[in-house]
């Protein structure tokens, strides 16, 4: 990245720092938002239902091997695992005299799983318009897995210390990556469902974070190498695989809706899928860093 280039990230992140909580809340009504577009687009279409059972399709490219691996990833996620996890998260905000921070991690973790349980099983149907994949006519968006991974690795980063947020949420995205793609690759979920999960914990993170947010709690303003390094690249690497998805997946639906689904390579349709929940999920974890970039979200009691 040259120099004009890197100021004017720099810059744009000043600017995001300057208000926060409004700029939190922008983010977590955009996710929200996002939620009910991918569930319009994805479920209640006929085309999208295709596009999902054509990617969902294209696990059966991947080596067994794979496969297995993908499986044996999932198994990382339970009851145990979730409470385990989640309440070192809350101790470690507790240990650091932070116990608005640690009701605000356990919220956004909580929060996020009810939200998906609920939206999954009670509030968005499944239409049927005949298209049969792997799940049937089970409904699915979002996906359960994909949230308790994403939850507990960006209340993870709120509650790590400034100078270890960057480090802590790109373990956090790159587990609940892992954790998105393997729910399709072993046919649990369709590959919508885990894009939702990410925008459903993206949401609830930027609504805690903007009411976490205090105006006295901003570090003092001091160059650093994660203002203009890690965080914009994060966010350029999110915006460049959802580019690279939205082309194979467009073209996906181009055949779909020219019935020429036989000429897109199933493997194909699979891969651009998963670049789209990876990009979903790294450009929603580069975005709460921005944000969150010098802020304090809790004072310390002591």
């Amino acid at each position: 990245m040259n120099d004009r280039g890197e100021a004017v990230l720099v810059e744009a992140l000043e600017v995001v720092e300057a208000r926060p909580r409004r700029t939190l809340g922008v983010l977590a009504g955009i996710a929200a938002a996002g939620v009910l577009v991918v569930y319009a687009l994805g479920v209640r279409t006929a085309w999208g239902q295709r596009l999902d059972a054509t990617a969902l399709s294209g696990r059966r490219e991947l080596r067994t091997r794979a496969v297995h691996a993908a499986a044996r990833l999932l198994t990382t996620i339970d009851v145990a695992s979730l409470l385990l996890l989640g309440g070192a998260i809350v101790l470690v905000a507790l240990l650091r005299a932070r116990p608005r921070l640690a009701a605000g991690a356990g919220t956004v973790i909580a929060g996020s799983i009810l939200t998906t349980e609920l939206l999954k099983r009670v509030v968005l149907t499944r239409p049927d318009f005949g298209i049969v994949d792997a799940l049937g006519m089970r409904a699915s968006y979002p996906s359960g897995h994909t949230t308790v991974a994403m939850s507990l690795g960006v209340a993870a980063t709120m509650v790590a210390p400034r100078r270890w947020r960057t480090f802590v949420g790109v373990i956090g995205a790159t587990y609940a990556s892992a954790i998105g793609v393997a729910v399709v690759a072993t046919a649990n979920h369709r590959p919508s469902d885990p894009i939702g999960a990410a925008l459903v914990v993206t949401a609830w993170a930027a609504a805690v974070s903007a009411l976490l947010v205090d105006r006295d709690t901003r570090a003092p303003h001091r160059p650093s190498p994660d203002r203009a390094g890690a965080i914009p690249w994060i966010a350029l690497a999110g915006l460049v695989l959802l580019v690279v998805a939205f082309v194979g997946l467009a073209a996906t639906v181009v055949a779909i809706r020219r019935n020429r689904l036989d000429t897109i390579e199933l493997g194909g349709a699979f891969a651009a899928s998963a670049t789209a929940i990876v990009g979903t999920i790294v450009l929603g974890t580069a975005a709460l860093l921005g944000v969150l970039r010098g802020i304090e979200l809790d004072r310390p009691s002591r």
